[in-house]
């Protein structure tokens, strides 16, 4: 089901079981409303209810990543620490497990022919970020512990769907080694916002001060961390 919201086009995904008690709306991509409504709810309702939550869902469209964000195709582009570099897809029959290189400022994806999956692609891209995080973000960090002279106890990288970083109460760092499809500035102000976390545990009037003292900008860095694209 198809529905338009000003210049906005939304498929409707309809989920519904014995468990719901009551309709709830929600956002997984910037292309499908997913409604949730009890057992006995009917269908042609839906629209209804998604005109009537309208300005939330335009409100909310600007926090949640398309549906396919990288274009995994031959021509398409991949981000990298604030550019976009284009995409190779080269076939290998001999191999099982899509392999990612960057090189020449290309992004080279090889792959068995019969991989055709989407998630597949998105899957060998993370790898990739992960398996360079250290190189790229650790100078970072040097920089920013130099400057600052907090020093966490451990930084590590791994994926998160919902958070960009974390500093845990002994003051180990844990990065979203997504990160790097965004400018230094941006990747900056992570690494800066919690090495902050070391000295203030919780996002207090003093923890902002404390970033603000060393980035005066971090408001405009924390609007492009909400243009993700994963």
């Amino acid at each position: 089901m198809i529905v338009f919201l000003d210049e906005y086009k939304f498929e409707i995904i309809h989920h519904t079981n014995k468990k719901i008690k009551r309709v709830s709306l929600s956002l997984e991509n910037k292309d499908e409303i997913v409604v949730r409504t009890p057992l006995k709810f009917k269908a042609h309702n839906l629209k209804e209810i998604v005109y009537h939550h309208k300005d939330w869902i335009l409100r909310a469209i600007t926090k949640v990543p398309v549906k396919n964000q990288f274009d995994f195709i031959c021509g398409g582009t991949i981000p990298f620490m604030g550019k976009k570099y284009p995409i190779e897809l080269i076939q290998n029959e001999k191999i099982k497990n899509i392999k990612v290189e960057f090189k020449d400022d290309i992004f080279y994806f090889y792959h068995n022919p019969e991989i055709k999956e989407y998630q597949d692609f998105l899957d060998a891209l993370k790898k990739y970020y992960k398996k360079v995080a250290q190189k790229y973000i650790d100078p970072l960090f040097d920089e920013w512990c130099f400057r600052t002279k907090l020093n966490p106890q451990n930084i590590s990288y791994r994926y998160a769907k919902r958070r960009w970083g974390s500093c845990s109460f002994i003051n180990n760092i844990s990065i979203n080694y997504m990160l790097l499809q965004f400018p230094i500035p941006a990747i900056e102000y992570v690494v800066l916002h919690e090495l902050c976390h070391i000295e203030e545990k919780n996002h207090s009037r003093r923890f902002y001060n404390l970033l603000s003292l060393y980035m005066s900008d971090y408001k405009v860095q924390e609007e492009i961390l909400k243009y993700k694209t994963f």
